[in-house]
């Protein structure tokens, strides 16, 4: 059944990722999205959890039912709620005991992103909570204060799962950034962010199939939402607004601005504030990424936050093919007491490694990129933005592709995607790596030259490189999660302060998760 296009069908890899490059639209010349629903509707700010006296945070996943378009019912998921999660929130040096509760029909595990914990606490595909059941690990929380997330890491239906809606912030503070003044009042002038964009049947259920398109660009969906709602606004503070920015989408990444070409700064990223505040312009916020942004809004005007078009194979159909409004604020409220610092926390230096340090290289490779190619050249996808306008018979058989294109069998799906050659299995273990150690890792691709944004569990590391160049200032903090593109590379320094056995590792894999449920995952032990 070809789903509902809600906003109109539409696009554009090396050949296809050049054709690209001439459709950006700059934000002041922005005409607006379409409209989804005949009213806007306010930003929805996830709840905050805190560990109760005794340090318990109870989570249940369930079912539920939303209405994100008007006139359409959307089964989903939720953690204790129908969409979405509440945000923890933790202080560093908490012990905080977990009761996850597994109320849906079909089996999870929750997996705690961006956290530094053993592997038996981590959350990963080997820790499956059956449904009916409950999961009871400890986290000793001793990180810097960051913006990280939790998730389900089930092999292999991720993909699915976080569609419905299983995803949530996990806020960690400490006294460190809590005496740098930064907004902090939740909802007013501290905002959560979560970008996902979906793509709905006619009988209103999110789309999601396992087929060829799907295992070589991920999941493309037509629809943004941002905290669960389309277009929606925020009345906030008039003052500095901080901005905790998740990209929570399976695939698509976003190249953020502010309407009116406004500047903005990037105080944070994955795992914790940078040294500096780094003022930008617009921000590529990979799949699984977290950033966290202050925006002057003293003078209480009106502004968008906005997507540009990326170059990223499939994710230029409309209304992506423009400059994309996904949300507004308005500040209106009173006057903020946050503040940009100077200067954020102080981050230690890379360790002097030498240069025959064992490397721990991870090359993510695609069995089936000739096939999944195919399909997309014959559709036409090279000459969608021709003349900078797209082409709607190209976009409506690329969305074709998409939506129509049949199921896999299960053993192609698991098998179409690989680390180092392989693909994941549940029962293998793929490398052991030291504990206590700082260790040089580099990830790199094979022929497909897609986008692999590659996440690391139990760890922060430090990037040292992008394609032999050191990081721009803004990725040059704590990271779990780094892309590689266009046969690129990246080099990190990485170390591992818990382990992880062979019945509970750990997992690198990319964060697009169709390529991880279809292989693009590596188990590793920490000894």
């Amino acid at each position: 059944m070809m789903p509902s296009v809600l906003f109109r069908p539409n696009i554009n890899r090396r050949a296809f990722l050049a054709g690209t490059a001439g459709t950006l639209v700059l934000p002041g010349l922005l005409t607006g999205m379409a409209r989804a629903a005949t009213e806007r509707p306010s930003l929805p700010i996830p709840q905050q959890l805190f560990p109760d006296s005794k340090g318990n945070i109870s989570l249940r996943t369930v079912a539920g039912e939303m209405s994100f378009i008007d006139g359409m019912k959307t089964p989903t998921y939720g953690i204790n709620g129908p969409y979405l999660g509440p945000a923890i929130r933790v202080r560093r040096g908490d012990t905080v005991a977990m009761n996850v509760r597994n109320e849906l029909d079909e089996p999870i595990t929750m997996h705690w992103h961006g956290l530094k914990i053993p592997g038996k606490d981590d959350g990963g595909p080997a820790e499956a909570i059956a449904p009916g059941a409950s999961w009871e690990p400890r986290l000793n929380i001793d990180q810097p204060a960051a913006t990280c997330w939790f998730h389900p890491h089930y092999y292999p239906t991720t993909a699915e799962q976080v569609i419905k809606g299983l995803a949530g912030l996990f806020l960690i503070d400490d006294d460190e950034a809590d005496a740098l003044g930064l907004p902090s009042e939740w909802g007013v002038d501290d905002i959560p962010i979560i970008l996902q964009d979906r793509r709905f049947n006619k009988d209103g259920s999110f789309f999601h199939r396992f087929n060829m398109a799907a295992i070589t660009v991920g999941y493309v969906g037509d629809t943004m939402l941002v905290n669960g709602a389309v277009y929606p606004q925020a009345r906030t503070a008039k003052g500095w607004l901080r901005l905790r920015i998740l990209n929570g989408s399976n695939a698509r990444s976003y190249k953020l601005a502010l309407s009116g070409g406004k500047s903005f700064f990037v105080v944070g990223s994955d795992g914790g504030l940078l040294s500096e505040p780094v003022e930008l312009k617009d921000l590529m916020v990979n799949a699984g990424e977290r950033y966290e942004l202050l925006v002057d809004a003293r003078d209480g005007n009106t502004f968008d936050l906005m997507t540009l078009p990326v170059d990223q194979m499939a994710m230029n159909l409309p209304p992506f093919d423009k400059a994309l409004a996904v949300m507004t604020f308005r500040p209106e409220d009173k006057d903020g007491k946050g503040r940009l610092p100077d200067a954020l926390v102080t981050l230690p230096p890379l360790a002097n490694l030498p240069a025959d340090a064992k490397t721990q290289k991870l090359v993510f490779g695609m069995n089936m990129d000739k096939e999944g190619m195919g399909i997309f050249m014959k559709a036409g996808l090279p000459k969608l933005m021709e003349n900078g306008e797209v082409n709607a018979e190209i976009a409506a058989a690329v969305t074709r592709l998409l939506v129509d294109g049949p199921k896999l069998p299960e053993d192609v799906q698991l098998s179409a995607n690989t680390i180092n050659g392989k693909s994941f299995a549940l029962d293998k273990v793929n490398f052991d790596v030291a504990m206590n150690q700082e260790q040089r890792w580099v990830f790199s691709e094979g022929t497909d030259a897609m986008e692999h944004p590659v996440h690391v569990h139990g760890c922060q590391y430090r990037i040292v490189s992008v394609n032999g160049k050191a990081p721009p200032a803004y990725m040059a903090g704590w990271k779990d999660t780094a892309s590689i593109s266009k046969g690129g590379t990246v080099e990190i320094q990485v170390r591992f302060d818990y382990p992880a056995t062979r019945d509970r590792p750990y997992m690198a894999h990319c964060h697009i998760l169709e390529h991880e449920d279809s292989g693009m995952m590596a188990a590793f032990t920490v000894s």
